[in-house]
């Protein structure tokens, strides 16, 4: 379980940081990867395995280069990474969720411009 802990919390701090840097600095393979990752982890989980469908439309949304549907998606997914926060146990990766539900929204907005 400890190995599974490691790897969110590494994909956290990576997902916070390729976010950070804002849809210029992101290469659409960069955010298919990323998104490939968590699918898997979102998939291990029970709890979480409803994450995958709309980690999928937004990696089919990034493929087709359809950057509305990938600007809806993302504001989609920050509304419902708030929701597992604020559902999640106090440590149980909860600030990491609100910091990547703010970063999946922002990145949303440039994608707006």
């Amino acid at each position: 379980m400890a190995h599974h802990d490691q790897k969110i919390a590494t994909m956290l701090d990576d997902t916070l940081a390729t976010l950070g840097g804002g849809a210029p600095s992101t290469t659409p393979d960069d955010g298919v990867n990323l998104i490939q990752e968590w699918i898997g982890v979102v998939r291990s989980n029970v709890s979480t395995q409803w994450v995958a469908e709309p980690l999928e439309k937004l990696r089919d949304a990034i493929n087709a280069n359809n950057i509305r549907e990938v600007e809806r998606l993302l504001y989609d997914l920050s509304g419902e990474t708030i929701d597992l926060a604020n559902n999640a146990a106090e440590g149980d990766y909860k600030q990491g969720l609100q910091n990547l539900s703010t970063a999946l929204k922002d990145f949303a907005q440039g994608l707006a411009k």
